[in-house]
């Protein structure tokens, strides 16, 4: 079991960007690392053939697994100065990750082809996990090459004005604190027919939204330097224009408009697709 406020991960195929950035982010906020393999098997799954899997079969498939557990420790340690716990379990993939986001300080998974974690977070995995985790949810995309000015690039945090930002915007800050980089904030929207607006007095009522979002964060985090921005077009096209410039972008979940309502909604195939940058999914729970 992780220490309570780790940083787990969960360890599959496609998970080796997001074991390495996991390890670098449980580094720079002081936090253990737990490496999480779930192994999802039911008796009678069988090989495809009308056959129920035997204990030979169970073996193998842990035996893969653990293999997979220690492939990812040993990217993990190069982070240096982490504590490092590994754990391999049987069980349902989406409970197990809530279970354990009771006591986690992040939540990691990588996302890559269409691996079993790759499908499960264009299904229905990722809307449970967005919607019930206890902690920020973080989806890291593999086989993408890191650029080289990478951990210089600011945190980019959507805005929609709601209360259902706050979280985003507090854990926007803390990135972007234990980083030691900008923040983008950035607030978007369209009109409900999804028009782009280009309307005077709606610029003063956005940047009053996102002075609003802000207010005292800035003197909670005197060592970040915010960047406010305002897009009159649909959000998740702002999100994937600025996420290209970002190291890491934090959106919120369950809002009425904006960034929060649409991740996971409509958009959330295209921007799993889309954004090379990591993701980080934070609810209001």
């Amino acid at each position: 079991m992780p220490s309570i406020e780790s940083v787990v991960v969960a360890v599959d195929e496609s998970a080796g960007s997001a074991v390495a950035w996991a390890a670098r982010t449980a580094a720079l906020h002081h936090r253990p690392l737990h490496l999480l393999h779930v192994l999802e098997l039911t008796p009678d799954l069988g090989l495809g053939l009308g056959t129920a899997l035997t204990e030979d079969d169970y073996a193998l498939f842990e035996a893969s697994g653990q293999s997979l557990l220690d492939a990812a420790e040993q990217v993990a340690a190069k982070a240096g100065g982490v504590e490092i716990t590994t754990e391999l379990v049987h069980g349902a993939v989406a409970p197990t990750l809530i279970d354990r986001s009771h006591q986690a300080f992040l939540l990691v998974g990588g996302a890559r082809g269409l691996g079993t974690l790759r499908r499960a977070l264009l299904g229905s995995v990722s809307a449970v996990l967005a919607r019930r985790s206890h902690c920020p949810l973080a989806i890291v995309r593999d086989g993408v090459d890191a650029p080289p000015d990478l951990h210089t690039r600011p945190v980019l945090v959507g805005v929609d004005g709601t209360a259902v930002s706050e979280p985003a915007v507090r854990v926007a800050f803390e990135e972007a604190s234990a980083r030691g980089v900008d923040l983008i904030a950035l607030h978007a929207w369209s009109g409900s027919d999804g028009s782009e607006s280009d309307d005077p007095e709606m610029d003063a009522l956005d940047d009053y939204v996102l002075a609003e979002s802000l207010a005292g964060w800035q003197e909670r985090y005197p060592n970040v330097r915010i960047q406010r921005e305002v897009a009159h077009e649909r959000p998740e096209r702002s999100l994937l224009e600025w996420s290209r410039g970002a190291q890491l972008l934090v959106v919120g979940t369950r809002g009425r408009g904006g960034f929060a309502s649409r991740v996971f909604g409509s958009t959330s195939q295209s921007l799993l697709l889309s954004v090379d940058s990591p993701i980080m999914i934070v609810g209001n729970a």
